[in-house]
């Protein structure tokens, strides 16, 4: 077995040839979970873009990670001669815009993808579209964050109303499936040794969690991501469900391999008569570190954060493909939720509530209350022992002692 401690000691060893490793992030929690074990890693946090941090900060020479690359902060990074090690910014627009992403998808998987429909609102009516995918619908536009740019259509006016606003801004329209969403976070491990027998490299599948969305109680959005459950997974999947998340991850993954992608991403996906892939998000997915916190807590294996690390370091693999993902930290328990700010939200009521403790074992995060965007994150509760879903779309027991104080 690979142990973590044996992943951290080669990082540290490339990070102190490179005399540090800055990760720039506006939220610091993004960075967190193996800096007690890092040496010579420096978390960069201010409640800027990560872009704006850059280029108005003074950094020390060494490596730059990021939560999620883009045109600008690649374009500052290299005028200021600094070494970002996240994947080129065009592999991120690729995979994670809705649009795209589906129609690569098409190309590897077509039979594992919702039913879904590519127009424009002008060109498309509510009759027709019912007819092929059936009547509530989802509908994204190609660039969305959180579910924010996520709509449930019902109705015909629904559809009117958005074709009159957006008549020529292209959509995505998809099947709604009523069933849990399942993540999970993969890491890929391009291997840098040319007579490796793993020649492409490793796709390292971590932990599924359920994804707890669009709660009342913790967002205005239908479709915001407010929590992960891993708990309810270790209960509530089969053998074969965990089988065919880990096939549909290899096949994506490998594929990604293959045009550049090295590091973290996430996959959502959903169960109907098989498991569908709902989305791609082409970055570090959110809940990574708490998923590392989480394996560090319950094993010796190999966390999630510290493979996306020594992938970006481009680290040859210590082992084979199959050992690698033997000794990936399984988890059997934990959970989180996120309390995002909300339009008739009290505040202040709010944040005097979440200042009082919770009974342990439930860690309670920093209250960030300086962004006052609608939807931005507040804070998080996050359990080490114990779920906080009873059921798909309600919380347990555990999460109603935070509830109480509302």
């Amino acid at each position: 077995m690979i142990t973590n401690e044996q992943i951290i000691n080669q990082i540290n060893k490339a990070i102190f040839e490179q005399k540090t490793l800055l990760y720039v992030t506006r939220q610091k929690e993004r960075a967190q979970g193996l800096e007690d074990v890092l040496t010579h890693y420096k978390i960069i946090s201010q409640n800027k873009d990560s872009a704006e941090i850059i280029e108005k900060t003074k950094l020390p020479k060494g490596l730059i990670i990021v939560f999620k690359n883009n045109t600008k902060i690649q374009r500052i990074c290299q005028e200021k001669k600094l070494k970002l090690l996240n994947p080129d910014y065009s592999l991120n627009e690729k995979y994670e815009n809705k649009i795209s992403q589906y129609q690569w998808l098409k190309t590897i998987i077509p039979q594992n993808l919702p039913k879904t429909i590519i127009t424009l609102p002008i060109k498309s009516s509510f009759q027709n579209l019912k007819k092929e995918i059936n009547a509530p619908f989802i509908c994204q536009f190609n660039r969305s964050h959180t579910g924010e740019g996520t709509f449930l259509i019902s109705r015909q006016a629904q559809w009117q109303k958005m074709a009159k606003k957006f008549p020529f801004r292209e959509v995505k329209c998809v099947k709604f499936i009523k069933s849990p969403i399942i993540t999970v976070n993969v890491c890929l491990w391009p291997s840098c040794i040319k007579n490796s027998a793993d020649k492409q490299g490793c796709v390292l599948v971590g932990n599924p969690s359920y994804q707890i969305t669009g709660l009342k109680e913790l967002t205005d959005f239908k479709f915001s991501t407010v929590g992960n459950d891993w708990s309810w997974t270790k209960k509530n999947l089969s053998s074969n469900d965990l089988k065919a998340i880990k096939n549909l991850s290899e096949t994506i993954g490998q594929n990604m391999i293959k045009e550049g992608w090295r590091g973290l991403f996430g996959l959502d996906l959903v169960k109907d008569k098989k498991w569908l892939i709902i989305e791609i998000n082409a970055r570090q997915p959110a809940s990574a570190g708490w998923e590392t916190l989480l394996q560090r807590d319950q094993g010796e294996g190999i966390t999630v954060l510290a493979s996306h690390f020594a992938a970006l370091l481009n680290l040859p693999l210590p082992a084979s493909c199959s050992e690698m993902q033997k000794s990936l930290q399984k988890i059997q328990k934990g959970s989180r939720i996120i309390i995002r700010r909300k339009n008739a939200q009290n505040y202040t009521k709010l944040k005097k509530m979440l200042q009082n403790p919770l009974p342990k074992p439930v860690i309670e995060g920093a209250f960030r209350g300086s962004d006052p965007k609608i939807n931005v994150e507040l804070f998080q509760i996050r359990s080490l022992e114990n779920g906080l879903v009873k059921k798909n779309g309600q919380l347990n027991k555990t999460a109603k002692l935070w509830k109480k104080k509302f």
